[in-house]
């Protein structure tokens, strides 16, 4: 039997100075799971927030989702483009 993915985990990466400036954009990245369950073990491993030296702190987010629930957030993200009504002549 395959593996299938039933969760998804997103992670965001920020750099915030000590006034509340970003750093750059958040690196943001996601890994399937099988569960939910599974998903939110790996969740509770990761790190909130890190003091990188005395200016800059590294805040890590994290949320599961469902596949279900992924997908259609990356369906608003990336909506298909409309397709130009009947043929084009040069």
């Amino acid at each position: 039997m395959e593996p299938t993915v039933g969760a998804v985990l997103m992670v965001g990466h920020f750099i915030i100075s000590i006034f509340g400036v970003q750093l750059g954009n958040p690196v943001i990245y996601s890994m399937p799971f099988q569960t939910m369950e599974q998903c939110t073990v790996f969740k509770n491993y990761l790190p909130v927030e890190a003091q990188l030296d005395l200016e800059w702190k590294h805040h890590t987010k994290s949320q599961c989702f469902t596949l279900e629930q992924f997908q259609a957030m990356m369906a608003k993200q990336n909506p298909q483009p409309a397709k130009p009504p009947g043929p084009v002549n040069p």
